[in-house]
C-alpha cells in the first residue's frame, strides 16, 4: 500500500510530468535528426545523448521549485523583478534570434562565433557571453530579493560593462573580418543589458509597496508624451550614430560618411548642411525642448519642440531625397529612382522626430471639441465621436506608415500577402465569432468570391464581363462586396437555427462547396486549377489631376492595405457601440434571451453573416490584386481554421486584440522559417498557442466583457465589509 501511495502520490506525479517535460522539450530544441518516416532516430538523438542530462537537471530544479512557487513569484513581483527578467530575456532572445554577423554563414550567434578566431570578439563569443549573463543573473536576483542598494550598484555596473564588451566584441569582428554588417545583435544585447542595469537601480531604490506600473501611470498622467518622446529621441539618436544613409549594400556611408561622400557632387546646399551636423543640431534642439517642455508642463515649449521635430523630419525628407537623386543620377549601384539607394538612417531619423512631435502634441490630441454648426461637419464628427484619438493611437498610425520603409523586400511582401490580408479577414470574422458569437468555419469562402469575381469584372477569366466593359479592381470592389453579402444572406437563412458545432459543420461544408467549385470550372467559368487566364492587372486611380498606379513594389499596396484597414476599423468600432453592436452582444450571450426581451434574431443574424462576408470579399480584391494570380488551393479549409485560431488567440470580441492576434501569428510562421526546420515548423506554432490557452484563455488582449466572464470585473475591493466584529454583530 505504502508503494502504491509512494508511486501514485502527488510528489511523484510531479516529477514524472517535470521530467516528461524535459524530454519533451530535448526533443523540441536543438537541431533535429530523422524525418517524418523515421520518428525512432530523432528520439534516440535527444534521449541517448548526454544533453539529455541539461534538460533533465533543469525538470528536476522545476520541480524543485513548484511548491514555492508563490513565494518566488511574490518576491520577483516586487519593483523592478519584472522589468529585470524581462530584459535579461530579452539578452536570450537577442542571442539567439538576431543576426550577430552578416557574413558569416546566416549571420546567426554560432556562425558568428565560428567567424571571430582571434582577440576580444574569440573570448566574447566563445565564453565571456555566458559568464557575463550568468553573473548578470545571479547578481540580480540577489537585487531582487534583497534590496540591497550596494548590490544594486554592482548589478548596474556589470550590466553596463556587459553592453559595453558586447559592443566592443561585435566591432573587434567587424573590423577583423571583410564584408559589409547591418546586423542588429549586439546592439539589441547591449540595449536589453541598459534595461537590465535600469531595473535593478530601480530596485535598489524603491520601497516594496511602488510597483513600476503604478509609477509608470503616474509618470503618464503627470508628464504626457514622456515615453513617445524619449522612444523618439532614441531612434533619432540610432539613426545619427549607428545606421546606413546611403548604398547599404556598397558604400554603406553613414551620416558623417556622407558627407565626405557627395562633396562636390553638386548637392543641394541645405542638404549638405543637414549632413554636416545640421541634422544633429536639430535634434538636439528638439530634445532640449521637449524634455524642458514635458518636465516642467510648459505649453509654448512643446509647441517649440513640436514646430522643430516636424521641421526635422521634413528636412530629413529633404536630405534624403537630394541624396537619392545625386546618386541614381551618377548610376550609383544602378538606382533609377531618389528613393531606391537609402540605408535605414532616414527612416530611423523621420520616425524619431514624428514621435517626439507627437510626444510633445499629447495634452492637445484628442482634445479638440469639433463644432456642430455645418452639416458637412457635424457628420464627419458623428462618425467618429466615439474613437478615441489618443497620442497611441497617432504614434501607432506613424509606426506603421514609416517603419515598414526600414524593412527587406522580402519582409515587405510578407507584410501584405501575409499579415495585412489575415489581419482584414480577421476583423470580418471577429464580428461573427467574437461579436455574435457563431461559430463560421467556411469564412474562407467569400474571400475566394471577392478574388473570382475581381478576376471576373477586370477580364481575367475565361467567360469575359456582360458588354465588354472591364473595370479596374478598385472599381469592382462594390460589386465584390455585393456579391459575397448575398452570399452571406444565403448562407445564413438557411442555417438560423443552428448554433455551436451544427453551424459550424455547415459554413465549413459552404467553404469546400465553393473550393470544389471552382476546381470543376462548370461553364468554363473558373478556369479550374490553372487560375485566371490572365493576371489581374494592378489597381490604378485616373482622375485626371490625381493619377495613381500601383505596381510591384509592395509599399504601394501596405499603404493602400493599411487605409482599407483604418477605415473597416472605424466603422466597425461605430457598429459595435450601435444598436446592432448591442443586438449582437445579447446574441452571443443567450439568444433564447434576447428574442424574449425583442430583439430581431434573424435579422442581426444575418446582418452579421453579411458584414463579415463583405470584409472577407474586400480582403479578396485586394489580394487577387496584389497578386495577379492565383487558384482554389489558395481557399483551403485550413485558411478559415487559422483565421479562426487568430480571431481565439487575440480575444474573442477584441479589435486590438484580433489585430494583434491575426499580425503575430501570421508573422510567427514567416519568422521561424530561418529559427527551425521546416517540419518542426508548426509544433512550435502549437507550442504558443498551448501555451497562451492555458495561460490566458481569454486571448492576447481580452474584451472587457470576456476578461470579467473569466477573471471577475475588477481586482478592487469591494465596498462591503468582509466580515463584521461581533461586538457590532446583531
Amino acid at each position: 500500500m505504502k508503494l502504491r501511495e509512494l508511486l501514485t502520490g502527488e510528489h511523484t506525479r510531479r516529477l514524472a510530468m517535470c521530467l516528461v517535460g524535459a524530454v519533451i522539450l530535448a526533443m523540441m530544441w536543438g537541431p533535429q535528426q530523422g524525418s517524418p518516416e523515421d520518428y525512432g532516430y530523432g528520439f534516440k538523438h535527444a534521449v541517448l545523448e548526454p544533453r539529455i542530462g541539461l534538460f533533465l537537471a533543469a525538470g528536476v530544479v522545476v520541480f524543485l521549485l513548484a511548491p514555492r512557487f508563490a513565494a518566488i513569484k511574490a518576491r520577483l513581483a516586487q519593483p523592478g523583478g519584472g522589468l529585470f527578467l524581462g530584459s535579461l530575456a530579452g539578452v536570450v532572445v537577442a542571442r539567439v534570434l538576431l543576426h550577430w554577423y552578416d557574413p558569416s554563414g546566416h549571420g546567426k550567434f554560432a556562425d558568428a562565433s565560428r567567424a571571430a578566431t582571434a582577440g576580444l570578439a574569440h573570448t566574447y563569443f566563445s565564453w565571456l557571453y555566458l559568464v557575463a549573463w550568468a553573473a548578470v543573473l545571479g547578481l540580480g536576483l540577489a537585487v531582487v530579493l534583497t534590496r540591497s542598494r550596494r548590490l544594486a550598484v554592482a548589478g548596474a555596473a556589470l550590466a553596463i560593462a556587459a553592453a559595453v564588451v558586447a559592443l566592443v566584441a561585435h566591432a573587434d569582428l567587424v573590423s577583423r573580418g571583410s564584408g559589409i554588417d547591418h546586423s542588429y545583435g549586439a546592439a539589441g544585447t547591449a540595449l536589453a543589458y541598459m534595461l537590465v542595469a535600469c531595473s535593478l537601480g530601480y530596485a535598489g531604490w524603491t520601497s516594496t509597496g511602488d510597483s513600476l506600473r503604478d509609477r509608470a501611470v503616474a509618470i503618464r498622467a503627470a508628464m504626457p508624451g514622456a515615453f513617445l518622446a524619449a522612444a523618439g529621441l532614441f531612434f533619432g539618436t540610432a539613426a545619427v550614430a549607428a545606421t546606413t544613409w546611403f548604398s547599404p549594400g556598397r558604400l554603406n556611408a553613414g551620416l558623417w560618411g556622407t558627407a565626405d561622400l557627395f562633396d562636390g557632387s553638386g548637392i543641394d546646399p541645405l542638404a549638405a548642411t543637414i549632413q554636416r551636423g545640421g541634422l544633429i543640431a536639430v535634434l538636439v534642439a528638439a530634445g532640449v525642448a521637449s524634455v524642458l517642455g514635458i518636465v516642467r508642463s510648459t505649453a509654448m515649449l512643446r509647441w517649440v519642440a513640436c514646430a522643430v521635430s516636424l521641421s526635422g523630419a521634413v528636412l530629413t525628407l529633404v536630405t534624403a531625397h537630394a541624396m537619392g537623386a545625386v546618386g541614381a543620377a551618377a548610376g550609383v549601384d544602378n538606382a533609377t529612382s531618389a528613393w531606391d539607394n537609402l540605408g535605414n538612417g532616414p527612416w530611423f531619423a523621420l520616425l524619431g522626430f514624428l514621435l517626439v512631435a507627437v510626444g510633445a502634441a499629447s495634452p492637445w490630441i484628442g482634445k479638440v471639441t469639433p463644432r456642430r454648426s455645418s452639416g458637412a461637419r457635424a457628420a464627419s464628427t458623428a462618425v467618429l465621436g466615439k474613437i478615441s484619438i489618443t497620442p497611441g493611437l497617432v504614434a501607432g498610425l506613424v509606426v506603421a506608415i514609416v517603419l515598414p520603409r526600414v524593412f527587406t523586400e522580402y519582409w515587405q511582401q510578407v507584410l501584405v500577402t501575409q499579415i495585412g490580408v489575415y489581419v482584414l479577414l480577421a476583423v470580418g470574422l471577429n464580428v461573427v465569432v467574437g461579436w455574435t458569437g457563431l461559430l463560421d468555419l467556411g469564412f474562407i469562402a467569400f474571400y475566394a468570391i471577392g478574388s473570382y469575381t475581381t478576376a471576373f469584372l477586370v477580364g481575367s477569366l475565361p467567360i469575359q464581363p456582360p458588354f465588354g466593359v472591364h473595370l479596374t479592381p478598385l472599381a469592382a470592389i462594390p460589386v465584390a462586396i455585393g456579391a459575397c453579402i448575398v452570399a452571406g444572406v444565403a448562407l445564413g437563412a438557411p442555417t438560423l437555427r443552428l448554433r455551436g458545432d451544427y453551424l459550424a459543420i455547415v459554413t465549413l461544408g459552404f467553404g469546400e462547396i465553393i473550393r470544389i467549385v471552382a476546381i470543376n470550372n462548370p461553364g468554363n467559368i473558373t478556369n479550374s486549377t490553372r487560375g485566371p487566364e490572365k493576371p489581374v492587372p494592378h489597381p490604378e486611380i485616373n482622375l485626371g489631376i490625381v493619377d495613381l498606379k500601383w505596381g510591384s513594389d509592395p509599399l504601394q499596396y501596405w499603404y493602400l492595405l493599411l487605409v482599407i484597414l483604418a477605415v473597416v476599423v472605424v466603422l466597425f468600432i461605430r457598429l459595435e457601440g450601435s444598436s446592432v453592436g448591442r443586438a449582437w452582444a445579447a446574441v452571443r450571450e443567450d439568444e433564447v434571451a434576447a428574442r424574449a426581451s425583442g430583439v430581431d434574431t434573424t435579422r442581426v443574424k444575418l446582418l452579421a453573416f453579411a458584414i463579415g462576408a463583405s470584409t472577407s470579399g474586400l480582403a479578396g480584391v485586394f489580394f487577387a490584386s496584389q497578386v495577379g494570380y492565383f487558384n482554389p488551393d489558395n481557399f483551403l479549409l485550413l485558411n478559415s481554421i487559422l483565421v479562426l485560431a487568430y480571431v481565439v488567440f487575440g480575444g474573442m470580441g477584441s479589435m486590438t486584440g484580433v489585430i494583434v492576434g491575426a499580425a503575430f501569428l501570421t508573422w510567427l510562421p514567416e519568422f521561424l522559417k530561418d529559427q527551425v526546420p521546416a517540419d518542426d515548423r508548426q509544433m512550435w506554432i502549437g507550442a504558443v498557442l498551448l501555451f497562451m490557452m492555458i495561460f490566458r484563455p481569454s486571448g492576447l488582449i481580452p474584451e472587457r466583457r470576456r476578461k470579467a466572464e473569466l477573471q471577475g470585473l475588477d481586482d478592487r475591493p469591494a465596498l462591503e465589509p468582509t466580515a463584521v466584529a461581533a461586538s457590532e454583530g446583531l
